[in-house]
């Protein structure tokens, strides 16, 4: 009776040892899913970067954006809100006004944060700003609003960025629509030479002649844009032929046009024989 006790003992002891120790490791076993998890949360914290390498201006990106960074002399229009990162207290914001604020980079308008954090950043983007005092109102501040020696959060959005139009170079940059290849050139010159108009004959035919010319038709375009009337060379010139030749006909009718006579030449010898 005794041994078959102690066997019955020993059969409940490794019946709960089989049950109970399955269950114990895998409740100690940490879940794949919860190290997933404590790695995602991990990697998710964001670093803020150092755009000036003094860490005077500290940028951290919190939604993406996309194209370009504007570069010197664009436009940019941003909303914001800015702090004082000691106590938290909002000095600015240009949501609470309900409008956008536009400057252009490297005009000076604006901080030294702004100037350089603004030119990291792209349309669309949503970015954190930490600017220290060398980079925002100095020493000084601008009481009561900023304090002496503040360092500035700023929450800022790029909305949109103009970029300068660039300045012309050359001639291609002037007219660029003007054909540039053998082939362009040759067709531009057929499309031209079909609509010229036909030559006119006549007197308008003689008028067109006269104003191709080039004493005629120094001043005319090919638009057929004239000067004022009085510096028009088919005024002028026609003006000076007859001005020309009136005085010329009063000088011989008045007489004052007339051949001089020889005067008698001789030398003192002959002269002084003929006596």
């Amino acid at each position: 009776t005794d041994n078959m006790s102690f066997l019955m003992l020993g059969a409940l002891t490794l019946c709960a040892n089989m049950v109970v120790r399955p269950a114990l490791l895998s409740a100690a076993r940490p879940r794949p899913g919860l190290i997933r998890s404590s790695v995602r949360s991990s990697a998710e914290v964001v670093i803020p970067v150092d755009l000036v390498g003094d860490g005077g201006v500290l940028k951290t990106i919190e939604a993406e954006g996309g194209g370009a960074v504007p570069r010197r002399g664009s436009t940019v229009e941003v909303h914001y809100e800015g702090r004082l990162i000691t106590t938290g207290d909002r000095f600015d914001s240009s949501r609470a006004r309900g409008k956008t604020f536009s400057f252009t980079l490297g005009e000076g308008k604006v901080i030294g944060g702004w100037e350089v954090g603004l030119s990291s950043m792209k349309a669309g983007e949503k970015a954190k700003l930490v600017c220290s005092p060398q980079y925002a109102y100095g020493a000084k501040g601008i009481p009561p609003t900023i304090p002496p020696d503040a360092t500035l959060e700023f929450d800022v959005e790029l909305i949109s960025v103009t970029t300068p139009q660039s300045e012309a170079t050359s001639f291609a940059d002037d007219n660029p629509l003007s054909p540039r290849t053998p082939r362009d050139i040759a067709q531009a010159y057929e499309r031209k030479l079909a609509s010229k108009p036909e030559a006119r004959t006549g007197i308008d035919g003689l008028l067109d002649w006269a104003k191709s010319v080039y004493i005629f038709g120094f001043f005319a375009d090919e638009k057929g844009e004239l000067p004022p009337w009085y510096l028009n060379p088919l005024v002028t010139f026609p003006s000076i032929f007859v001005v020309v030749g009136i005085g010329f006909y009063l000088v011989v009718a008045l007489g004052g046009l007339h051949r001089g006579e020889v005067a008698p030449y001789g030398d003192d010898i002959s002269a002084f024989l003929s006596d």
